[in-house]
């Protein structure tokens, strides 16, 4: 059993290492052109919601959506923590007025070159892999 464990973690290690959360979307925006990704961009505030704390450990932290995303997406995730600086804040904040007008928290919204393809709303506890099909369905396999 314990050699079962040590395979599976050393084959999704390197899935895992490999998503890493961008905090400037413009640099997120400018990977994803040269590399023919599309942007996933989270908005969150893990500290201040319980469900976007769900969604990133439930879902973002699964093998199963870092399995999609890896071939798919440059994640980007703006810092709204509370130790956020003034102007990160202040930077976000237009983030927040351009994508996520009404303010939910969590929101993901898939961008391709600043457009957006569509988004998916408040986490209400989807598996993984229904969370996945709902960026399938916006993003295609």
């Amino acid at each position: 059993m314990k050699k079962w464990a040590i395979l599976c973690f050393l084959l999704v290690s390197p899935i895992i290492q490999a998503q890493t959360w961008n905090k400037d979307l413009h640099e997120a925006e400018k990977l994803a052109a040269s590399e023919g990704k599309l942007v996933l961009l989270l908005f969150s505030v893990p500290d201040e919601c319980d469900r976007c704390l769900q969604l990133e450990k439930n879902v973002f932290g699964s093998p199963e959506f870092l399995a999609y995303a890896k071939d798919k997406f440059i994640l980007a995730k703006p810092d709204f923590s509370a130790a956020a600086s003034f102007e990160t804040k202040a930077d976000n904040l237009l983030i927040v007025e351009k994508y996520n007008k009404d303010g939910f928290f969590p929101l993901v919204v898939i961008l391709d070159k600043s457009r957006v393809l569509g988004a998916v709303g408040i986490y209400n506890g989807e598996t993984p892999g229904q969370y996945v099909q709902s960026l399938k369905s916006i993003a295609g396999k």
